[in-house]
């Protein structure tokens, strides 16, 4: 299935009603012969309600078919993503990126 992904202002912190996120950091993992593309960032629960803690995620859309499809000077790109739905091939993309990025969580569309 494709979709169109929005990409994330990088830098940019996300209020929540629990903290903030952050997306730090946009790459491109090959992965037999294709892209995979991923965010890299950051959250932060700092609410009363919620307890304390904080986190690096990854947060990985799907393949990458067509990137900006759409670039308007006043909204953020948009690219074509073929959502993943092989689950070994889910499990390889994750083990690759754990061993890059440690302890980060990892959500696959």
């Amino acid at each position: 299935m494709r979709i169109e992904f929005t990409h994330p202002e990088l830098g940019k912190e996300v209020q929540a009603l629990a903290g903030y996120y952050t997306a730090r950091e946009e790459h491109i993992l090959l992965h037999n012969g294709r892209e995979v593309l991923y965010i890299v960032g950051h959250v932060s629960i700092d609410a009363a309600c919620c307890g304390v803690g904080s986190w690096n995620y990854i947060q990985i859309p799907g393949f990458l078919i067509r990137r900006h499809i759409r670039d308007g000077e006043t909204t953020s790109p948009v690219s074509e993503i073929e959502i993943i739905q092989d689950e070994e091939e889910r499990n390889s993309i994750k083990e690759s990126l754990r061993e890059k990025y440690p302890g980060a969580q990892i959500e696959i569309w």
